[in-house]
């Protein structure tokens, strides 16, 4: 006889809970990434070219 029959089943809900969190992290790690390289290309591409320098300078 199993002395904590609910032991399985919380286990198995905190496994499922564990999963969805790390999914969600990946996905928000995904996420930034795009959007900073994004960003990156973005200022480089309104960067003022090698050499020169910005107004009032």
């Amino acid at each position: 006889m199993n002395p904590a029959p609910g032991l399985g089943i919380l286990a198995v809900l905190y496994i499922a809970v564990m999963a969805v969190l790390i999914g969600l992290a990946v996905y928000v790690l995904i996420l930034v990434i795009t959007f900073l390289r994004l960003r990156i290309a973005e200022l480089r591409r309104t960067a003022p070219p090698k050499g020169e320098t910005g107004p009032g300078e």
